[in-house]
């Protein structure tokens, strides 16, 4: 019950940037905008000066959390007109925008409570331009989700919003009626991020960071996984496979950066001694 009031306190909060809570360990990295797979995620503008992050998952289709889209002051869902996606934004420049021309939310409600409403805290958003054919787009992950799984968050947090920023093997955990627990390093400005899965040499969308939970050494994140909105995404066009834009880098420095953070081998699988050494971090 406590763990379900603050998180439909924080919520609200997270829906628009304020005052980024510090974090007691601060794992996260700047990662380059212009090289895939951070290049599939942008920023979501709302036409307020406000934003949260979202990710490509098709040509024309990106997803982020619902509530980053509610106008607290009308108290009402901001208008589609005034919602646009800007794909590798980075300190000013960015390879690619589109006006968003739908939206599709889930069951989420800012007067709900309780973590099945938090479940329901996504949108998937239909762009009027293939933005995902410039600049790539992130597969989604079509498998039940497991805690031990490499795991990677990226997104615009609110104290670094002109850069993204990436917690690179963070750990996912259980969750109950429908929402999973993580520890990844979300402040405000990430809500709508994705949490990506390494898994068979490539990123997919695993989970969307929604909301967060206590302060400092105590934080936990609340992540809707991609299984809560698969099949209406599947129906929009979103895909299984990643794919690289041509006007994304490709990102050799960075793969070899994921490879050894994150302990995977030059072939893409992890031996079990790099998985140990892994873990060992992860404690």
């Amino acid at each position: 019950m406590k763990h379900s009031l603050l998180l439909c306190l924080l919520l609200a909060v997270l829906a628009f940037p304020a005052g980024a809570a510090p974090l007691a360990q601060d794992h996260r990295i700047t990662v380059t905008a212009t090289e895939f797979p951070w290049s599939a995620v942008g920023r979501v503008n709302n036409g307020l000066g406000g934003y949260c992050t979202g990710v490509l998952i098709g040509p024309r289709l990106a997803a982020t959390a619902a509530h980053c889209l509610w106008n607290r002051r009308t108290r009402a869902w901001m208008p589609v007109q005034s919602l646009h996606f800007v794909a590798g934004w980075e300190r000013g420049g960015h390879l690619g925008h589109s006006r968003i021309t739908a939206v599709h939310r889930g069951g989420f409600s800012m007067e709900g409570r309780g973590l099945a409403n938090s479940a329901g805290d996504w949108a998937l958003l239909e762009l009027a331009e293939p933005l995902g054919e410039q600049v790539g787009w992130m597969g989604l992950e079509d498998r039940p989700l497991r805690a031990e799984g490499t795991y990677v968050q990226v997104g615009y947090s609110q104290d670094r919003r002109h850069v993204p920023t990436a917690h690179l093997g963070c750990r996912m955990e259980d969750g109950r009626q429908g929402l999973l627990f993580h520890r990844c390093d979300a402040i405000n400005g990430d809500s709508g991020s994705p949490i990506l899965l390494w898994r068979d040499g490539s990123f997919r969308v695993a989970a969307l960071h929604v909301a967060t939970l206590g302060n400092g050494g105590e934080r936990r994140g609340g992540a809707v996984p991609s299984s809560a909105f698969f099949d209406q995404a599947r129906g929009l066009g979103a895909s299984l496979t990643s794919r690289p834009g041509p006007e994304a880098r490709p990102p050799v420095d960075t793969v070899r950066q994921l490879r050894d953070r994150l302990g995977v081998a030059e072939e893409g699988e992890a031996s079990e001694e790099m998985v140990g050494r892994m873990m060992e971090r992860l404690r």
